[in-house]
């Protein structure tokens, strides 16, 4: 071989180096992305199944708005209101 051979050589091989090495790089990179993106997915699609339900719960809920059972419960805690019937008794307190 002569030594234009050589140096040709020397260059494909060091063209071949840099290429592999800019190659692994971009693999490497790739796959950190990849799970970094599996990772997100996963937390994205937890939220959106916790979202869910919390979705379930407040239709159910709503659901029980229109009840009688539910309208009597809210007048007496909220509105403090009784039947024709019952009777309020109120302690003084001593403080």
């Amino acid at each position: 071989m002569n030594k234009k051979n050589k140096g040709r050589i020397r260059v494909y091989s060091l063209i071949f180096f840099i290429f592999c090495i800019v190659f692994g790089k971009t693999f490497v990179y790739q796959v950190k992305e990849k799970n970094r993106l599996n990772n997100k997915i996963q937390s994205l699609q937890e939220r959106k199944d916790k979202l869910d339900s919390e979705i379930t719960e407040a239709k159910d809920s709503l659901k029980k708005v229109d009840t009688e059972e539910f309208i009597k419960k809210v007048a007496r805690e909220k509105l403090k209101m009784i039947e024709k019937d019952e009777i309020v008794v109120k302690y003084k307190d001593n403080d």
